[in-house]
């Protein structure tokens, strides 16, 4: 919940008043006793903001707006929401949960250590709207929960006086007030509140440390910014700071130590430790050692340097690497058709099949990890229930049928959403053991906002500007300090990575990247027609044409058309892509053509059309010479045949349109084959009047079934799912606020 820029009618107004006497009852709003009572209150779109700011509120929908604050209350939503505050909003959040009573704007502001109320204002608006504060303008309240977040000893400050002089006697407590200078009180509970008025009033406070002995500053410095307990040492050349012996004068010199002890300014907490109050550190940190609450007040964002680049070049880098990831997937998934790797019992897929496929896309395990994940969150790979595989789903034949920037499009939707660090497969887990692609240790709670967080820092940058990637991390943690520390910047590299991998970030040296004009698009919720488009606008013209080389190899100077570049795909190994593709003709990627049903003449006229120069005749001889050995034995696909003793009962049969949906091919006289199952081929003769027996190998019982070579599907599955955040705006959602205001 970063601050902006926000009118005055954003939150800042008071939430009811305390006004006495009949005039001002009549026209006073009604006192807002809790939450709910506040959210009542609210309009609609203030209400459906707030559903999109913390989407785990609307699922699954409340039911009333009690609803809405009983779970806007909760522990788990309460940290959620906090996680997304920036730093000075948390800042001044803290600041609500340690100020003493009355809780105001103004006593915030100077409890900070600053003199200008309008930030301050800003970012108590913002953790309204967030539902994480609510209560007259008189009188805030941070959610209990939100406090307990917070920790025990928030900002490093220790508990209140009156805990912290908790173990001292009554005759104790008159002793402080007695050495402090302060009038004797009837009891302990008065004692404690004179040293909190003493406390708040810096010039008599500042009088008494000034009478202190040499020394006391020093050790007040050392508990003032945290932690606010310290074990008491003993005697020392170095460190003189120790308690008073049990029979020592309460009047007594004695050590720095000694000295704040006997004035109630540090608390004995047990018989070796002392805590230093909180009203105390107010002081000290304000008027003593500090400008406020905190020593670093974050009030302004880290800067973050612009280093200008050329926009153009950037784009067709980054395109160019984005329109070679679909191509990248369906290598991936066609070997996994063909050779799927198992489902393991905890989930996902081997390491070692991760490492076959990397070695098969001649790529780093990373990059295949980071490819298989990106297919899962598009639904284009699932475990397959019914064979405990990893197998292609029938959502990748659609996308194959998909122009390549359309194919991009839909993967890069996927990824923006999706929780998948793929960062994370190999690396240990809890019980030290390898995490496995595809499994759940791969979900991350955190990475799909960090994408959106990373990618829009770019984007505020000029178009083919970067940062150095140090600022962009400190930017970043300002945004979320929260959810900063090791592992977060490691997040961070990785997402960096896989935006580079995606084509969506240009990569620069020294900079954390340049976002690319399609990047732009997909950041802004583009459909996915319109994100294909931006794409394709950063790739160059489609070449019709390649250079065919006397070593085998062919050059593609650039992007070649789809059609084109699916049939070379199909005759040569891609060696390497880039802005030139390199391929390769082997005698097995020439038999792959043949295969799909080309034919000789087929693959000579194809490379006549396209090549710029004559074809070299080492290429002309590998096509002829693969013609003349392929076909002598054929393999077909099929799951069941069909044999008639009389090939003109079999005849018959075919010419028959009722049984045509069964597929049935004749591949011999008397034999028929279909790629249906065989239950399902006797169902459908016997419904149409036909009255055919099931056979074995042997002749009897139930047909033959004839192992089949073509590409597996996963029939049986469960699709990846991804809670999607619902948008401001969004129809969902303001008709779920609607809902909501109106039944109150």
């Amino acid at each position: 919940m970063t601050r902006a820029n926000r009118g005055p009618a954003a939150g800042g107004a008071s939430q009811g008043s305390d006004t006495s006497g009949p005039a001002a009852a009549a026209t006073s709003a009604p006192r807002r006793r809790s939450l709910a009572d506040e959210l009542r209150s609210w309009p609609v779109e203030r209400l459906a903001n707030l559903l999109a700011a913390r989407p785990d509120l609307a699922v699954p929908p409340p039911a009333s707006i009690a609803a809405l604050a009983e779970r806007a209350s909760q522990r788990a939503s309460v940290a959620l929401a906090m996680d997304r505050l920036d730093a000075f909003t948390l800042q001044v959040l803290q600041a609500l949960a340690v100020s003493p009573e009355p809780v105001t704007a103004a006593s915030t502001t100077e409890l900070l250590g600053l003199s200008v109320l309008d930030e301050v204002a800003d970012a108590i608006a913002d953790l309204r709207d967030a539902a994480l504060l609510w209560g007259p303008d008189e009188a805030l309240r941070p959610l209990v929960n939100a406090r307990e977040a917070l920790g025990e000893n928030p900002v490093g400050l220790g508990p209140p006086l009156a805990s912290a002089l908790n173990n001292s006697s009554p005759a104790g407590m008159q002793g402080f007030l007695h050495r402090l200078g302060l009038p004797a009180t009837p009891d302990p509970v008065s004692a404690v509140g004179s040293i909190s008025a003493l406390a708040a009033d810096p010039p008599r406070m500042r009088a008494v440390l000034d009478s202190a002995p040499s020394g006391v500053e020093a050790v007040l410095e050392k508990l003032v910014w945290g932690p606010p307990f310290g074990r008491i040492n003993q005697p020392s050349a170095e460190d003189e700071a120790v308690a008073p012996a049990p029979d020592a004068a309460p009047d007594a010199g004695g050590s720095p130590l000694e000295w704040l002890l006997a004035r109630g300014i540090l608390g004995r907490w047990t018989d070796d430790t002392v805590v230093l109050p909180r009203e105390i550190a107010f002081f000290l940190r304000r008027h003593v050692f500090g400008t406020g609450l905190h020593r670093d007040l974050a009030s302004d964002p880290p800067p973050v340097p612009v280093v200008q680049h050329d926009a153009r070049t950037a784009d067709a880098a980054a395109g160019a690497a984005a329109i070679a990831v679909p191509r990248r997937v369906e290598e991936l998934l066609d070997a996994w058709a063909s050779g799927p790797p198992g489902v393991l019992r905890s989930g996902g897929a081997g390491i070692r099949d991760l490492r076959r496929t990397a070695a098969l896309l001649d790529a780093p395990e990373e990059e295949a990890a980071f490819l298989a994940e990106l297919a899962y969150a598009a639904g284009l790979v699932a475990a397959d229930l019914a064979s405990g595989f990893w197998l292609p789903t029938p959502a990748y034949d659609r996308w194959l049928d998909l122009p390549p920037e359309r194919r991009w499009a839909e993967l890069a939707a996927a990824w923006l959403v999706s929780d998948r660090a793929a960062g994370r497969v190999g690396s240990p887990d809890e019980r030290n053991r390898q995490v496995a692609p595809l499994s759940a240790e791969v979900a991350s709670w955190a990475v799909t906002e960090l994408r959106r967080d990373l990618l829009g820092e770019l984007d505020r940058l000029p178009p083919g500007a970067t940062t150095p990637l140090p600022a962009l991390v400190d930017r970043l943690f300002w945004e979320r300090p929260r959810r900063s520390g090791p592992a977060m910047r490691q997040l961070v590299d990785w997402t960096l990575r896989e935006a580079v991998w995606l084509g969506l970030v240009a990569p620069v040296r020294g900079g954390a990247g340049i976002l690319a004009a399609h990047g732009r698009a997909l950041l802004l919720g583009r459909p996915r027609e319109a994100l294909a488009a931006a794409l394709g606008r950063a790739l160059p013209e489609p070449v019709r044409h390649v250079l065919i080389q006397g070593d085998l190899t062919a050059i593609a100077p650039g992007p070649l058309a789809p059609e084109v570049a699916r049939e070379m795909a199909l005759i040569a190994d891609i060696e390497s892509s880039g802005a030139a593709t390199v391929y390769r003709f082997t005698t097995a990627s020439v038999r792959r053509a043949f295969d799909a049903g080309r034919g000789a003449a087929d693959l000579h006229a194809f490379l006549a059309e396209h090549s710029l120069h004559e074809i070299p005749q080492a290429l002309s001889y590998l096509v002829d010479d693969v013609a003349r050995r392929h076909g002598r034995v054929r393999v077909g696909s099929a799951v069941s045949y069909v044999r008639a003793d009389n090939d003109a009962a079999l005849t018959e049969m075919l010419a028959d349109r009722r049984i045509g949906g069964l597929g049935l091919r004749r591949i011999a006289p008397g034999v028929a084959v279909s790629e249906l199952p065989p239950e399902e081929l006797l169902e459908g003769l016997r419904t149409n009047g036909y009255a055919p027996m099931g056979e074995n190998e042997d002749g009897s019982g139930a047909p033959v079934v004839v192992a089949t070579s073509r590409a597996r599907r996963a029939t049986s599955f469960h699709p990846y799912a991804v809670q999607r955040q619902a948008l401001p705006g969004s129809a969902a959602v303001v008709g779920l606020a609607q809902e909501l205001a109106a039944g109150g």
